[in-house]
């Protein structure tokens, strides 16, 4: 009997329930969809890039009307009082749960992440996934940048640079906030961040039309900016990853003349860190495969190969001895040595290179011994 009366009472009271009791409707929110932080005299600006849902989505029929993009701004403090004062006049509930990336002012990271990442992270809306790059522009600019094609504000770098990479395979690979942070703790590693610039190098309906785009790195250590290298300085940064699948190298010959391209590929890289005269020595061995792309002179084929060998170690070296001149171990060399359970200091340690490339394709043309 004692059954049956417990049945029913849990019976009745379950009819007073529902399943969407905690359910809100999404017009009710302000979604969150970049956020850029600066610090400026003292105190800390966020700011936050707000799209309608309907920009962000495929819609059939629904013509060409641009959708606007809405930036806000808070001040603070701290970045928590600045999120404070952002949500003053949002007129709606925030949601950053939606945040795909991170873009952080020259100022900011040269003041140091770390001083915003607890109070950034705090709120369980928040995510480690978005993606980080640095600039020097308005960051007002920066968030209001619009895509060269159609009204979703999806189509631009911020939100999948790692499209773009995966084809130009660049010195410039996309970091997440997670790889950001767990590097930038690493005490000897040198974090390379994407740096970012608006450019009007491209028209639109006749008018230059502002774009960003990657014009550098900023390196890092231990959350803080110390040197910012231009595409030039970094090119040799890219050799030294095995996640470049396909770099383009320009080849020139000994008296610097161009003489064509080169598509370099699967990258095998190995680094020994030891003592030669006293002196901490990183050895880089770097394997790679190559294909002609571009040929402006006749050559043999060790002749080619000779010299794709010679660009390579000349722009690795060239990357190495700038950053060395700004007091930047822009390869983690010390971070290998590190790893290898050597003595470190602050000195970076000299590089050793062997190259070897092997020439699988010359496309057209004919390259023979």
């Amino acid at each position: 009997m004692n059954r049956v009366w417990k049945s029913t009472l849990v019976g009745c009271i379950m009819l007073f329930l529902c399943g969407c009791w905690d359910g809100k409707n999404i017009q009710y929110f302000n979604f969150v969809n970049m956020i850029g932080i600066d610090y400026i005299d003292g105190k800390y600006k966020i700011y936050a890039q707000i799209n309608d849902l309907a920009s962000m989505a495929k819609q059939e029929g629904s013509g060409n009307t641009p959708n606007p993009i809405v930036v806000g701004v808070g001040e603070g403090e701290s970045i928590g009082m600045a999120m404070f004062d952002l949500l003053k006049e949002s007129q709606m509930r925030m949601d950053w749960t939606q945040t795909k990336a991170f873009i952080f002012s020259d100022r900011m990271l040269a003041k140091g992440i770390f001083n915003i990442h607890d109070d950034l992270m705090r709120t369980r809306d928040q995510r480690y996934t978005p993606w980080v790059f640095a600039t020097n522009e308005d960051l007002r600019k920066i968030l209001s940048t619009k895509p060269i094609t159609g009204n979703s504000s999806i189509n631009t770098v911020y939100y999948q640079p790692n499209l773009l990479y995966k084809q130009m395979q660049s010195s410039f690979e996309p970091l997440n906030y997670q790889r950001f942070i767990r590097s930038s703790r690493e005490p000897f590693e040198t974090m390379l961040l994407d740096h970012i610039k608006l450019s009007e190098s491209w028209d639109k309906d006749g008018k230059p039309f502002t774009l960003p785009t990657v014009d550098g790195l900023v390196a890092l250590k231990k959350g803080k900016s110390e040197v910012r290298f231009n595409r030039k300085e970094a090119s040799g940064v890219k050799w030294l990853k095995e996640r470049t699948l396909r770099g383009i190298l320009p080849i020139k010959d000994d008296h610097g003349i161009f003489i064509g391209t080169a598509a370099l590929k699967n990258n095998k890289v190995k680094k020994t860190a030891a003592y030669k005269n006293d002196k901490r020595i990183v050895k880089i061995e770097i394997s790679m495969d190559a294909s002609i792309r571009e040929q402006k002179k006749p050559l043999k084929l060790n002749e080619m190969n000779m010299l794709i060998k010679k660009n390579v170690v000349d722009e690795i070296t060239k990357t190495y001895e700038l950053g060395k001149k700004r007091s930047v171990d822009i390869y983690s060399l010390n971070e290998v040595c590190y790893r290898k359970g050597l003595t470190v200091n602050e000195d970076i340690p000299e590089l050793e290179l062997d190259i070897k490339v092997n020439l699988l394709a010359a496309n057209m043309f004919e390259l023979r011994d």
